[in-house]
């Protein structure tokens, strides 16, 4: 009888410690917010987080004077609205924007 309840007492006394030393880990671990409310946990992720939204940002607003009403960014917007609201149903329509994908890639990667 006395071994199991040391046994037991050790092994609340283990979970106790683990718990606390998880709860101490995440309460003083530091991350980095975006201005769009976006949590990292280092400066690097949020630095390229934000570069890209920079970059992309254009993509998803309204059509800005300087854009053409055939293209911005070097998008055509009826790629813009596939990608934004209706998607791509088939293989067809893939197909066909695949070299503005690779453009999106790229600008992504970049």
């Amino acid at each position: 009888m006395d071994i199991t309840l040391i046994a037991i007492a050790i092994f609340i006394l283990i979970a106790v410690v683990f718990l606390s030393l998880f709860l101490f880990k995440s309460i003083n671990k530091k991350s980095f917010t975006a201005q769009d409310g976006s949590v990292f946990d280092n400066q690097s992720d949020l630095d390229l987080y934000m570069n890209l939204y920079e970059k992309t940002k254009p993509l998803f607003s309204s059509i800005d004077e300087k854009a053409s009403p055939q293209q911005l960014l070097g998008f055509e917007q009826l790629f813009l609205s596939k990608l934004t609201t209706e998607g791509f149903p088939d293989l067809k329509t893939l197909v066909k924007y695949r070299k503005q994908f690779k453009s999106l890639s790229d600008l992504i990667n970049t």
